[in-house]
């Protein structure tokens, strides 16, 4: 498998330690019909990104180039810059733990020499300083537009919103700003004179 460019459905499944099932909906998408932004295909998508051919994925036995696996894999957090598994798939097919992967650290967006990072929701929490539910509820554009935060960037292949660095900063910076402009409040001289102080000398 390793030696061969061209790898199955099965083969993509065996080495991050997932069902066929699970690699079934990478090559064809039933969630398409969820919202209008998710991908048909997040294989298909990922090989467009990065302008490669994937002619046997109409095969009935369909075959991407390993390229592309380890490219949407880099996307969504399996595997790292080099291409091998993150330490927390290590130890999820260690220990045969199912259920959803979120990306501990900023993935690769796929893309032609692409070398931006996806930064998900606890990443851009850590980042502001924002509690992640903030990060949640305030994203939502037209919601709480004293306090919103950027919506996301995009919805990357297994439909979760991501942000890129710029975005983030440029929260941050606003953020920054808006402190600076606030005017002092009475509340900090206040402090200076205690009220029961002022109660005793009368």
């Amino acid at each position: 498998m390793t030696s061969n460019n061209s790898m199955s459905l099965s083969d993509m499944a065996r080495e991050v330690g997932v069902s066929r099932q699970a690699a079934a909906r990478w090559h064809r998408n039933p969630r398409e019909l969820a919202r209008s932004t998710t991908p048909a295909s997040p294989l298909r998508a990922v090989a467009e990104a990065m302008k490669i051919a994937v002619p046997e994925a109409d095969d009935a036995r369909p075959r991407y180039p390993r390229t592309v696996f380890v490219a949407y894999c880099q996307a969504v957090g399996f595997m790292d810059e080099e291409g091998n598994l993150v330490p927390e798939v290590q130890e999820r097919i260690a220990q045969k733990k199912p259920g959803r992967w979120m990306p501990v650290k900023p993935t690769l967006h796929p893309g032609q020499g692409s070398r931006r990072r996806r930064y998900y929701i606890p990443h851009v929490s850590e980042l502001t300083g924002l509690e992640e539910r903030s990060v949640k509820k305030y994203a939502t554009p037209g919601v709480y537009a004293e306090r919103s935060f950027p919506a996301p960037d995009g919805l990357d292949e297994m439909d979760r919103p991501y942000w890129f660095l710029e975005t983030i900063q440029r929260y941050r910076t606003r953020a920054q700003r808006a402190e600076r402009s606030q005017p002092a409040t009475p509340a900090d001289s206040a402090g200076e004179q205690p009220h029961e102080t002022a109660a005793g000398e009368s």
